[in-house]
């Protein structure tokens, strides 16, 4: 088995497409194709299946990637010990529940180290279809359970309480849009529900809705990590524990991620538990 086809085939199956990784490997899909096939050929075996949502590993794909992403870490660690740089890691998508990855920025950028996978924030407002669906490799998502074929550590609880900005707090309520109100857990987003509020705003994002707080359009209930840090906005109602949300980082259970990608999670997850630990209740 060469090393080389078993490397193309590990990006291709984290890109989540030949195209997708035909500028990570400096070759064009029909290439990547046919190193593939060579490698089932070296093996016997197919190494992919259709499914509804795209091609996945078999059984033995996947056996082989968990194999391939070992070899893959102990190359490097060689590389480091003997002063040599690794090859340049793939770039790390990040998606994250409406945008909430906005408020988090200085864990992301403590958590990601010179020399590590470039980051790339995909826009998502749904984060675990995004990773489902190979659109992004990682996602910081607001959820009360792990879905099938995903894995990944829950970093803490969000709470929400009602903010409003300082000196205005009796303005209109503000609600999510029913994209987000459809994709994101029901017990979340029904903190700014708009059922109850005929002819309010409605957002689709978390960076849109806290801006129109900010800026005094109306009040709305806010992640406490994010709000008690803002001068301009007051807290007008205590949190409520029936909002509280896990927030979980997450990456598909049937494709390791690689050393780099993994190690900068952790990071990012320790970071996250930090800041979320702190939120005042």
């Amino acid at each position: 088995m060469d090393w080389n086809d078993l490397r193309v085939f590990l990006t291709a199956v984290r890109a989540g497409s030949y195209s997708a990784a035909g500028p990570q490997l400096g070759l064009n899909r029909t290439t990547i194709g046919r190193r593939v096939a060579a490698l089932e050929a070296s093996l016997q075996t197919a190494l992919f299946r259709e499914t509804p949502t795209g091609p996945e590993p078999t059984e033995a794909g996947r056996l082989l990637l968990e194999a391939g992403a070992r070899v893959e870490t102990e190359i490097a660690e060689v590389l480091r010990r003997i002063a040599l740089a690794p090859p340049d890691p793939a770039p790390l998508r990040i998606a994250s529940s409406a945008g909430l990855v906005v408020e988090l920025m200085a864990e992301l950028g403590a958590a990601a180290p010179s020399g590590g996978p470039a980051i790339e924030l995909v826009h998502a407002i749904d984060p675990v279809e995004a990773v489902t669906l190979r659109r992004a490799d990682l996602a910081l998502a607001l959820i009360r359970a792990v879905p099938r074929r995903l894995a990944g550590r829950q970093a803490g609880i969000v709470t929400q309480a009602r903010y409003a900005r300082r000196g205005t707090p009796e303005g209109p309520p503000l609600c999510w849009g029913e994209e987000v109100e459809l994709a994101l857990p029901r017990h979340w987003t029904a903190a700014n529900s708009g059922d109850d509020a005929p002819g309010a705003i409605r957002f689709s994002s978390w960076g849109a809705l806290a801006q129109a707080v900010r800026s005094g359009v109306g009040k709305a209930w806010l992640c406490c990590f994010a709000a008690d840090d803002d001068p301009v906005l007051e807290r007008i109602a205590p949190p409520d524990p029936r909002f509280d949300t896990g927030l979980w980082l997450l990456h598909r259970a049937d494709t390791p991620q690689s050393a780099a990608a993994a190690a900068l999670t952790q990071r990012l997850a320790e970071r996250i538990a930090v800041r979320l630990g702190a939120q005042a209740v």
